[in-house]
């Protein structure tokens, strides 16, 4: 008998972390969720949609509206956990979730239990996409199937949303980061955590890496400067989505966006790939 579709087990697994942190709303005093520990516990929940869940539910494939509806949801508890929010947003977020557990729980379970065809390739349109694809694979082989998730939903004509691309662009980058420069030795360097964080910033990771290869402070300008506009676009793209009524000229305008961030992503996922290394 075969076992439980990777699917299925990363929708259960999931939905473990949700409840837990569900719990955790409950027991907030007062109307402010600020600790660090409860927006940590946030992070890791929406982590683990995008890593890991989500790549699993696009390989089924489900539903269109039901994964951006999921991508949306997830990533303003993303932007909620940035900072100090009230808990009754949060507690409003995980109900929308759970309005749409009983649906793509089912959906996944047909899903996974019907043969389908071999996902298509992802979409190589410069060498260098190519060889961040490779070395991902041969570095950390999660990372390069989210990145190759990304290139994949940029090049399909099809997609009517890409906020969730956007996110998931943005945790290739630090999945890597944190490979690179774990916690621990980053800490150990002496590096000041910045206000109200509890472990290094992606921009302190990537001034880590730089500094232990020796390169000098006006080389590492661009890939700090870089990281800074990937967070900020991604946020503001999060955002956008209320601000625009055409949805035709909204997936047009969101997928320019989410190419601009790839562009940044890009330039320095090849600095820390050593990419251009002679």
């Amino acid at each position: 008998m075969n076992g439980p579709h990777a699917a299925a087990e990363a929708w259960a697994e999931w939905w473990r972390r949700l409840d837990a942190f569900s719990a955790s709303i409950r027991r907030v005093r007062g109307e402010l969720a600020s600790t660090t520990a409860f927006r940590e516990e946030a992070k890791e929940a929406v982590q683990f949609y995008f890593r890991h869940l989500r790549p699993q539910l696009v390989a089924l494939p489900l539903a269109q509206e039901d994964s951006d509806e999921l991508d949306g949801i997830n990533q303003h508890l993303l932007e909620l956990a940035a900072r100090p929010n009230r808990k009754s947003t949060y507690r409003s977020e995980v109900r929308k979730l759970s309005g749409l557990r009983g649906r793509v729980e089912a959906a996944v379970e047909i899903r996974a239990s019907t043969p389908t065809a071999a996902q298509p390739a992802a979409q190589l349109t410069t060498s260098t996409e190519g060889a961040i694809l490779k070395t991902l694979d041969q570095l950390v082989p999660t990372t390069a199937l989210s990145y190759k998730q990304v290139l994949l939903d940029l090049g399909d004509k099809q997609r009517t949303s890409f906020r969730g691309t956007a996110s998931e662009l943005r945790e290739v980058l630090r999945e890597l980061l944190d490979h690179l420069a774990p916690d621990d030795d980053v800490a150990k360097s002496g590096v000041k955590l910045e206000n109200d964080q509890r472990r290094p910033s992606m921009k302190q990771k990537a001034i880590f890496i730089m500094k232990s290869r020796g390169v000098g402070e006006t080389a590492r300008k661009t890939s700090e400067h870089a990281i800074e506009a990937i967070e900020n676009s991604v946020g503001q793209l999060a955002r956008s989505v209320y601000d625009r009524g055409s949805l035709s000229n909204h997936v047009a305008t969101t997928r320019q966006e989410v190419l601009t961030v790839k562009g940044y992503a890009d330039a320095v996922l090849a600095d820390l790939l050593q990419i251009h290394k002679s």
